[in-house]
This record gives C-alpha cells, sequence and structure tokens, in this order.
C-alpha cells in the first residue's frame, strides 16, 4: 500500500529543452503548506537488454562514456524518445550496438536509475532466440562488443573501476527473474 505522499507539485517550468530529456523546475507545497522549488532532469526513460544465447552467452558492450573520460563494460541500454514503446526501443537498441535480434523478449522489470535527480525508469528486458544482423552504433557511440559467458559477464561489470549501476541492476533483475538460482551458463 502506498503511503501518502507528501509533496503536491503547484507548477512546472521546462528550464533547458533537448530531444532525449529536459531540465526542470518544479514549485511544490508540503503537508504542512511550506512552498519550494525541486530540480530534476526529466527524461522518458531508458531501455536495457540482456542477450542471452541458448549456449548460456551474453553480448557484453565496452562503451566509451564521455562524461565519466573512461569505458566501461556494459549490457545494451539507450534512452527513449517522448512515446516511445519500451520494447521498440530495446529491439532499436540490441540491433544497433549489439547487432543482434531476437525472437522471444521477456520484460524483467524496471527501476529508477537516478531517484533524487531525475524521473527515469530503466526497464530490462530478457532477449533470447538471436541472430546476428549489421550493428549501426550512432556517430557519438565508441561500442566494442563481446560474446562472453553469462558469469563473466558478471564479473566484468562488477570488477571494473567504476561498475555500471544499470548493468548491475539487469543483472539483479535477471537473478530474481531465474529465482536467484543458477544462471543459465553456470555450471551444473
Amino acid at each position: 500500500m502506498e503511503e501518502d505522499l507528501i509533496f503536491e507539485r503547484i507548477s512546472s517550468e521546462v528550464l533547458v529543452d533537448h530531444p532525449w530529456h529536459r531540465y526542470r523546475r518544479d514549485r511544490y507545497r508540503l503537508r504542512d503548506g511550506a512552498v519550494g522549488d525541486y530540480y530534476y532532469i526529466d527524461i522518458p526513460g531508458s531501455c536495457g537488454i540482456i542477450p542471452l544465447f541458448e549456449d548460456g552467452t551474453t553480448m557484453l558492450l565496452r562503451v566509451e562514456r564521455y562524461l565519466l573520460g573512461r569505458h566501461l563494460w556494459e549490457f545494451p541500454i539507450g534512452g527513449m524518445g517522448e512515446g516511445e514503446d519500451p520494447r521498440e526501443v530495446a529491439e532499436k537498441e540490441l540491433a544497433e550496438e549489439a547487432g543482434l535480434e531476437a525472437e522471444r523478449w521477456t520484460f524483467l522489470g524496471s527501476f529508477a536509475p537516478y531517484k533524487g535527480a531525475s524521473n527515469e525508469r530503466c526497464r530490462f528486458f530478457l532477449a533470447e532466440g538471436l541472430r546476428s544482423v549489421r550493428r549501426a552504433p550512432e556517430p557519438s557511440e565508441r561500442i566494442r562488443v563481446e560474446r562472453v559467458p553469462l558469469q563473466e559477464a558478471f564479473r566484468r561489470l562488477l570488477e571494473q573501476e567504476l561498475p555500471d549501476g544499470q548493468s548491475l541492476c539487469g543483472w539483479l533483475l535477471l537473478q530474481r527473474y531465474l529465482g536467484g538460482g543458477r544462471s543459465p551458463g553456470d555450471p551444473a
């Protein structure tokens, strides 16, 4: 049961508008009548994909992240535009970034990646029945693609100097889906 919310939005103003996100300032009122401002990044959402091959391997990406000034291991993940369907975005990102199409899709769940600074919701999918297609990353993306056993992917995600939180949350959603037990690709 949801607890009563303490914030009431009075107004919302777009400070900066961009095709992928907006910077906003909301005026709010608390239950006690106090009024304040909340600044945040308004993002339509994002979608992540864990591609899983029949042999228990997955496709992991080595992505250059401009804001962090480094490369990160991560699953395919992409931003959503306003009104886009999450599954369609996941299909597009899997093809663009990993060069794959999937026959079967399972929604694993969603989470809030930046809960204090953004209203973004990241949705994660499991993609199976995979086949190769031509990769077509965006011009600003520098991505190296590597097929590895699922447990090796988790090790790389977790042990890198700066782990990617979205990929780690995707991994946790996959573990919940699998019942927290043995992962595909684990030795019996």
